[in-house]
């Protein structure tokens, strides 16, 4: 049988199994793996590659993530990408498409033909409820003409620096999906300089890309030639580095980056933890101390509800 394995954010993956086992009873080969706040992506990766070696007996695994681009996703991905036999991912799962995974692998040894069923029901189940009227008016107004939807800079032909985000995991579900739309950037720059000596790295990067959004993925020497080139003129830039080093010698460059938000910074050797999802090194520290003395604020927001205090409250 094909091994089933669901992930997401949160406790996603626990809770959508248990509507799957209300509908239709306990399945076989099934496990969730959930990403909870505090873990790091690397326990992510070690969980669902302990997971999927779990399945050795089966002769091929299913991974359901939620989100489309989000840390589940990218985790997975790079497990098929790096050479797993008879592994198939699908994003966007919904409990429909779990269904169907779960009750169509009793039909089928073809884990190829499983995921494109899959994916096609979960298309076909998010349906817009319309009434008889509504459907009548619909089909009757002329169908609107689709214009490509441009984010202009209102700064000028200059561009921007909306948004400087230090993330270990880079682009992800926060940055593709909120974080992208809340400070209306209309490009990503990764500053990292291990990102493009990994082919993996660079393919899950352009995957988890918002649509419509461009993406450049620099060095730092690079980042800051680009920059001072005004490479991205009339963009509004979303920029994101792995590690506040990175951040803080972009600044030390001359790059005009007004304000930092520290989102996500992994343990690591003599780091201590300041917040949910952020550990510092000392060395990070003297770094954040040098942005704001120079007049540089930086702030710890995973999400953009959250409070934008200075970055120093949480390091008392």
């Amino acid at each position: 049988m094909i091994g089933l394995i669901v992930t997401g954010h949160g406790n996603f993956a626990t809770g959508i199994l248990s509507s799957l086992r209300l509908i239709a009873g306990e399945p076989d080969h099934c496990q969730a793996v959930d990403f909870l706040p505090e873990e790091s992506v690397e326990e992510l990766t070690e969980k669902i590659g302990a997971a999927v070696d779990s399945f050795q007996d089966c002769g091929s695994v299913l991974i359901l993530a939620d989100l489309v681009g989000g840390s589940p996703y990218n985790v997975a991905t790079k497990l098929r990408m790096s050479g797993r036999a008879n592994l198939e991912v699908v994003g966007g799962t919904n409990l429909a498409s779990l269904i169907e995974a779960s009750m169509g692998r009793e039909g089928t040894e073809d884990v190829k033909e499983l995921a494109k069923s899959v994916a096609e029901t979960a298309k076909e189940q998010v349906v817009h409820f319309l009434t008889e009227e509504e459907q009548a008016a619909q089909k009757a107004a002329q169908p609107a003409k689709k214009v490509a939807a441009r984010r202009g800079n209102p700064d000028g032909p200059k561009g921007k620096i909306v948004h400087a985000r230090v993330d270990e995991r880079l682009i992800h579900g926060q940055v593709a999906m909120v974080w992208t739309n809340t400070v209306g950037a209309s490009r990503i720059v990764v500053v990292n300089d291990a990102a493009l000596k990994d082919p993996m790295v660079l393919s899950g990067l352009k995957m988890a890309k918002p649509a419509g959004v461009k993406l450049s993925i620099v060095t730092v020497k690079r980042a800051v030639q680009r920059f001072k080139e005004n490479a991205y003129a009339g963009d509004r830039v979303f920029v994101i580095t792995k590690n506040v080093t990175d951040m803080a010698e972009l600044i030390r460059q001359g790059v005009e980056i007004e304000r930092v938000n520290v989102g996500n910074v992994a343990k690591r050797e003599g780091s201590k933890n300041i917040k949910k999802s952020v550990n510092l090194t000392e060395k990070d520290i003297a770094d954040i101390h040098e942005m704001i003395d120079g007049g540089h604020p930086v702030t710890a927001q995973m999400i953009p509800n959250e409070s934008d205090q200075s970055i120093l409250e949480y390091m008392k």
